[in-house]
């Protein structure tokens, strides 16, 4: 064997030795969703790349994509189907069509208070509903909190169900949101939430309802006067990854993803809490706008008179689950 032939095998053998010694290429995770920058919901993203950069000693990075960069809802479901993108987290109401199950998250004045929403999704019930994702492209790890949805409006107080009336409501353009103003006696106006400062500043449409943070962070307080702590509608947000990206994990890679799912859980939920109060106390205890209540006879009243709109959501297959989620919510 000649000299030049005995160093390239050399050279060979050493460069496959070294390709062997090399740490392996750290996996980048897209992360995207619909919350604003440095929001209680943002901050939970970053919280869960960092935890799981942690955990995986680099190995698994992931990558912030806040407010729909990547595309809007059906785009980037669509990107996580194909394993384009690898993690998403949006409403659970974006994932109704792929999974019935996520209905009855929307069922009006469901959930009393914060502690009943975790019985519930972060309990067997909110794992079902995961479950049902089998199939979908997607695969279900854990659920970001997004708060209650809360009532303002520009023309009156709102304490009783007779105080809806008239009343023109800017809403989400699900039929379960549209159901529920009309079952109040308001008028309910589906619009795209970037019109939304707009059609109350000019008149357009009197109220909204979004979570707290949402009507302090975007000032509607400016074009506001009346705030309703109503907690009418809850709103989830799915983690996500992509079933192709999932499937081609190692144990270990999913075993630190769901870790660090849950510790995001605990996370987002402290963060999110604690700005909610900072929120409500902003808009009304420092006098921004005028803050009702519903008194328990009041409430009583409008649960009655959205019951038609429950029973639509709770269809015979629906009903198994739901009776589980009320056990959930009763204890």
């Amino acid at each position: 064997m000649s000299f030049a032939t005995s160093l390239r095998h050399a050279l060979i053998a050493a460069g496959v030795f070294a390709a062997l010694a090399a740490p392996v290429e750290a996996r980048t995770i897209k992360f995207g969703h619909f919350g604003s920058p440095n929001t209680p919901f943002d901050q939970g993203v970053q919280f869960f790349a960092h935890k799981l950069e942690e955990i995986s000693g680099g190995k698994l990075k992931v990558v912030d994509y806040p407010s729909g960069q990547l595309g809007n809802e059906a785009q980037e479901i669509g990107a996580l189907q194909g394993g384009l993108q690898e993690m998403l987290s949006t409403s659970s109401t974006n994932l109704v069509k792929y999974n019935p199950r996520f209905k009855l998250i929307d069922i009006p004045f469901a959930f009393p208070d914060d502690a009943a929403t975790d019985r519930v999704l972060l309990g067997p019930v909110g794992q079902e509903m995961l479950d049902g994702l089998k199939g979908s492209g997607m695969v279900g790890l854990g659920y970001m909190d997004n708060g209650f949805r809360d009532l303002s409006n520009s023309k009156r107080p709102i304490a009783t169900l007779a105080d809806f009336k008239g009343l023109n409501f800017r809403v989400l353009g699900s039929p379960v949101f549209i159901d529920l103003f009309k079952a109040l006696g308001a008028n309910p106006v589906p619009m795209p939430f970037p019109e939304v400062y707009s059609a109350l500043e000019t008149g357009t449409v009197d109220g909204q309802d979004n979570p707290l943070v949402t009507v302090r962070d975007l000032k509607f307080y400016e074009v506001q006067k009346y705030l309703t702590p109503s907690k009418h509608a809850y709103s989830a947000l799915p983690i996500l990854i992509s079933e192709p990206f999932w499937n081609s994990l190692s144990d270990l890679e999913r075993s630190q993803i769901k870790e660090a799912v849950v510790a995001t859980e605990a996370e987002n939920r402290r963060l999110m809490r604690d700005t909610y109060t900072k929120a409500l106390e902003f808009l009304g205890t420092e006098g921004k706008l005028q803050v009702s209540t519903f008194s328990p006879e009041a409430l009583a009243e409008i649960r009655t008179a959205v019951q038609p709109v429950v029973d639509s959501i709770v269809t015979p297959d629906l009903k198994p689950l739901y009776e589980q989620m009320e056990a959930a919510i009763a204890k």
